[in-house]
């Protein structure tokens, strides 16, 4: 099997402004930033962001990638389309969801949000153990709010 390269979206980029108890890992490969999320009893997170050309499939493509990411079943596009809460922030418009696997001893939570951009999508997916991901929800909606073109 070939690897084949992935288009990473290129130009004019996006800025934030994540809380201070995140911890920057940088960027690097694919990723335009990434962050520990730091919780109780040496429990952590990840922030990764990540941009592509295009709408990458579309939101119900995306979150349902997501869906399986944590091993939960794809849902019909009505569904994905009712769980997608939006936002609008410095000019851009925000679409983000909240999914829980509970099954199983380490129950994990997404939380992802697409952030259509200049013929491309960002991606903002925090991805960890369940209740610290949900601790970090008010956190990371905060977070999204930051988020604007950069100069």
């Amino acid at each position: 099997m070939a690897n084949t390269p992935v288009a990473t979206a290129a130009g004019p980029g996006l800025a934030w402004t994540a809380p201070s108890h995140w911890v920057s890992k940088g960027a690097g490969g694919m990723r335009k930033g990434t962050y520990t999320l730091p919780g109780d009893g040496g429990a952590s997170a990840e922030l990764a962001i990540t941009a592509f050309p295009g709408d990458v499939g579309g939101d119900v493509a995306n979150v349902n990638r997501w869906r399986g990411q944590i091993q939960l079943q794809p849902q019909a596009p009505d569904e994905v389309l009712r769980s997608i809460q939006r936002i609008e922030a410095n000019g851009l418009k925000i679409g983000y969801v909240d999914m829980v696997n509970s099954a199983g001893s380490t129950p994990t939570r997404v939380l992802g949000a697409m952030v259509p951009f200049e013929g491309s999508t960002w991606f903002f997916k925090v991805t960890g153990p369940d209740a610290l991901v949900a601790k970090e929800k008010a956190a990371f909606v905060e977070f999204l709010k930051t988020i604007k073109p950069s100069k």
